[in-house]
Parts: C-alpha cells; sequence; structure tokens
C-alpha cells in the first residue's frame, strides 16, 4: 500500500475536508502547521471512513489518521483537532502524552502542535475484540495494565477514561498500549488503577469477557482492596490487588 504524497492530498478538496474536520474553515492556516511536523504521506488505511478515505479513528476531540513519517521512514498515527473541539488546542494532550512516555506508558510522541499530534501508531487490535478471541495471554495482559495504570497513579497523571478501557487500550504482540490522553490531567487526584479496574470487572462490556474468567473476583471483594489501594497507592497494595486477582 503506497501512501498519497501529503502535499497533493492536502490541496485535494478531500484533504482539505480532511485538514479542517469538519467546517472547513481556516485550511491554509493549518498545512502552513501541518508542514512543520514530519509528515510525507497519507495512508487509505483504517477501520473508520469520513470524507471518502478510510481512517484510524474519529472522536469528538479529532480524527486520527495513518500516515508515513519520517526520515527515517515510519508509519505513524496522526491527530488532527476537529475545528469546533471541546479543546482549543492540544498542546495539553501532547504534554500528558509526553509525560506518560516518561514511564513507557502510551504510544510514543514524536510532535506535537495546536492542531496536529503526532505519534507511533500502535498495531494491535482493541482490547474487547482482543478478549472476544480465546484469549491465551489473558493474565499477563491484565497485569501488565495495571502496572501501567500504577506508573501513570506514581506519576500524578489521572488518564480520565479508563472505566472505558473498550476504547483506550489496543492489544500489538507486545503487550497492550493506553490510548487517547485527552482527558489526561495532573490537578485530578489519579485514579487509574481504581478505574481500570472498576472497567474490567464491574458492569461494563469488558467485565462480560473477563469476569468468567475470574469466578473467585468478587465485587465486594474488588472494592474492598481498591479501598485499601486508594488509601495507601503503594507497591505493596498493588501486590496484594495481584494476589487477590490471580495475576
Amino acid at each position: 500500500m503506497e501512501p498519497i504524497d501529503i502535499a497533493t492530498f492536502c490541496q485535494s478538496p478531500q484533504g482539505q475536508r480532511i485538514l479542517a474536520y469538519p467546517s472547513g474553515n481556516g485550511v491554509e492556516t493549518r498545512w502552513a502547521e501541518l508542514q512543520t511536523h514530519p509528515v510525507q504521506g497519507v495512508y487509505d488505511f483504517g477501520p473508520k471512513q469520513t470524507q471518502g478515505i478510510n481512517i484510524l479513528g474519529l472522536g469528538y476531540c479529532g480524527l486520527v489518521l495513518l500516515v508515513q513519517g519520517g526520515p527515517p521512514a515510519q508509519t505513524l498515527a496522526l491527530k488532527i483537532r476537529r475545528t469546533h473541539a471541546p479543546h482549543p488546542t492540544l498542546q495539553a494532550e501532547g504534554n500528558a502524552l509526553r509525560l506518560a512516555n516518561s514511564v513507557g506508558v502510551g504510544p510514543q510522541l514524536v510532535t506535537c502542535t495546536d492542531n496536529f499530534l503526532l505519534m507511533q501508531y500502535v498495531d494491535g487490535p482493541r482490547l474487547v475484540d482482543w478478549l472476544r478471541r480465546p484469549p491465551d495471554q489473558m493474565r499477563p495482559t491484565l497485569r501488565h495494565l495495571i502496572e501501567q495504570a500504577h506508573r501513570l497513579d506514581q506519576l500524578g497523571l489521572d488518564h480520565g477514561a479508563l472505566r472505558c478501557i473498550t476504547d483506550h487500550a489496543l492489544v500489538p504482540p507486545h503487550g497492550p498500549v493506553l490510548i487517547d490522553f485527552s482527558g489526561a490531567s495532573q490537578t485530578r487526584r489519579p485514579a487509574n488503577i481504581t478505574t481500570l479496574l472498576q472497567g474490567l470487572f464491574i458492569s461494563t462490556q469488558i467485565a462480560e469477557l473477563v469476569a468468567p474468567h475470574f469466578a473467585h473476583v468478587t465485587r465486594d471483594g474488588l472494592i474492598h482492596h481498591l479501598r485499601d489501594y486508594k488509601q495507601s497507592p503503594s507497591q505493596d497494595k498493588v501486590d496484594a490487588l495481584y494476589r487477590y486477582l490471580d495475576l
């Protein structure tokens, strides 16, 4: 699959609608801004479609394209801020991702400006789709997610959306990756492990897939351990969670 040259794409009517989605306002300014990023081409690829092109994702803050970047040439993900997004800039998300990267969490940030965020492309299914297969690596994968959530807690960075882990974790061959730091904050008290485990085990779509493999885990028992962790978010409390969950 060959990418479409970035200049060719952004000068086309289709590319201009993508560049300033959905209003189409400020295309020239955005094109000038995009040229500060090392993006060479755009791939017509992904599970979503808009404006006649396949893309990786479409959310309330922006849309994500698979792109070619470099040098050296590599496949990356480019997030483009919606023209009427609730956040006036992607800089806060970029700063949160950069901070998460410092403890080995999230896709690697490449560059970030007000309207564009360029990052590592994570090639793997959503956690919910991965769990629908007979997963032989469920326990190590869940433990890895909890480890990442604990690193964010220790960092003082609250992801903000791990209760909805369905849309915020991908599972490539090397292990799960937490994504989408658009709602992350350093001002809220971090609750990453608490919200993650609630999303994995209590009244969610994911819980329906996970719970049958953890018959010994009860709602009351899990909440008891989460309260202990919340009072003292130490490694000892995380280890107690691992023992309770048999991870």
